[in-house]
């Protein structure tokens, strides 16, 4: 509670106390801005892809088949992402600090292997959010309607049988 209150306090009520209304508003907006696109970026490239869209009702294989890793070999990209780069790593192990994740993955891939579980994982950033932007973009078309076939009755009129 403590930490939450000093956060709300830090980031919304002390800007408004201290700064003119205007640079208040822009200290509370731009950083929470920037913080969202960055999640998001470090996200939903691992969720959003047609190769995640499956689902199983075993938990844990869902965990795994709904999600994907990006540069699971770099160091790079685990202290830039906060560990989402192993994102298959932190949906099975949510509890678990990331600083641990790089560890237990070749366990969970092995695991993977034996139980036939694609372990999807994306050779870097740049890889990945093709992927996203790829699967987005299908996402906006307009879907294709089947062609129905033609009904016997089709431009006929038809009449009650059972009178």
């Amino acid at each position: 509670f403590f930490g939450r209150a000093v956060y709300l306090y830090i980031m919304y009520l002390w800007p408004l106390l201290r700064l003119p209304l205007l640079k208040a508003v822009v200290f509370i907006v731009v950083p929470n801005v920037v913080f969202s696109c960055l999640f998001m970026g470090a996200s939903q490239i691992n969720h959003n892809l047609e190769d995640c869209s499956g689902s199983d009702k075993n938990f844990l294989k869902h965990q795994v088949i709904t999600a994907q890793n990006f540069g699971a070999c770099s160091t790079f990209w685990f202290i830039i992402s906060g560990g989402l780069n192993l994102q298959i790593e932190h949906h099975l192990f949510p509890f678990v600090n990331h600083c641990h994740l790089p560890f237990l993955a070749p366990g969970v891939k092995e695991l993977c292997r034996k139980h036939g579980v694609e372990y999807k994982v994306s050779a870097g950033y740049r890889d990945a959010f093709a992927k996203h932007l790829e699967h987005t973009n299908e996402l906006s078309k307009a879907p294709i309607a089947p062609s129905l076939p033609q009904s016997p009755h089709h431009g006929r009129q038809q009449t009650n049988t059972f009178e």
